[in-house]
């Protein structure tokens, strides 16, 4: 993935989840978010869900967030997104991929993911795609 300059940035917090069984063994897990995103694309309240199939002791895997922009100008954004992850301490991870916005924008995105207080808190950083 080739990451431009960095565009925007995001701090989304977790107001909810559901886990079930997934695939092969896997648990299936629904993050609620909501936070705030910024930048080029304008300031926004940011709603979504990430997936993300795990399965014990796993240290890495993929990850999709579907959600919208409510902006604070005005009308909104849907944005898909997906990537992979990786455990980078104890409750802590790294993701990296695309979001496709529907306004046409497509951005490289990266955050980070901390648990450790219980619940989810993302942190990351949006980029031109190059």
């Amino acid at each position: 993935m080739a990451l431009g300059k960095q565009i925007g940035q995001f701090s989304l917090k977790q107001t909810s989840s559901t886990v079930r069984p997934g695939p092969g063994g896997t648990l299936a897990m629904q993050i609620n978010l909501q936070g705030q995103r910024s930048g080029e694309g304008g300031e926004a309240i940011a709603l979504g869900t990430m997936s993300v199939d795990y399965e014990p002791n796993l240290k890495s895997g993929t990850w999709s967030y579907c959600g919208m922009d409510a902006l604070n100008s005005g009308g909104g954004n849907i944005v898909n997104s997906q990537g992979t992850w990786e455990e980078t301490g104890r409750l802590k991870f790294r993701h990296r991929g695309t979001a496709q916005f529907s306004d046409g924008r497509t951005c490289g995105v990266e955050f980070e993911n901390d648990a450790t207080s219980g619940s989810v808190t993302l942190t990351g950083k949006l980029y031109e795609w190059s």
